[in-house]
């Protein structure tokens, strides 16, 4: 009975030390060896700025069907809590969850490096004198 347990042993001894070894190097305090990602420019314009916030409106909007009175901006270099981003600003009229139109709402899409990061509520001063145009990707989605 001895020599099966101690068979056993040395036929898994190196399976057992090469999964020691290869985690040991997981748990280490030397950190990983692949390089850190490279950092991208922040303000990269955004070549597609349109389709980015109809695409997330399609996901954020309670009832994204039937949106009305829907504009935007260009993207423009604006100071945001104290560093400067592309932002546009988006105007839309909103269904509620029971269908009915909630009024003209505006909000501020901020972009970095090109991409949609975030959608936050306009402030009346931040828009004042942009100009809009039609945005009919937005009244024309469907979830």
């Amino acid at each position: 009975m001895r020599k099966f347990r101690d068979f056993k042993v040395r036929r898994h001894w190196p399976v057992l030390a090469f999964c020691v070894l290869a985690l040991g190097g997981c748990t280490g305090p030397g950190g990983s060896t692949t390089p850190p990602p490279v950092p991208t420019e922040a303000n990269v314009l955004p070549k597609n700025h349109r389709q980015q916030v109809v695409d997330f409106m399609r996901v954020y909007l309670v009832d994204p069907v039937k949106v009305r009175d829907a504009y935007i901006s260009e993207p423009m270099l604006k100071p945001v809590g104290g560093t400067t981003h592309y932002v546009s600003c988006v105007r839309y009229n909103p269904r509620d969850v029971n269908g009915r139109y909630e009024g003209n709402t505006e909000r501020v899409a901020l972009f970095l490096g090109g991409r949609l990061n975030q959608f936050l509520p306009s402030t009346p001063e931040f828009c004042r004198g942009v100009v809009y145009q039609r945005l009919p990707e937005a009244e024309a989605m469907v979830p």
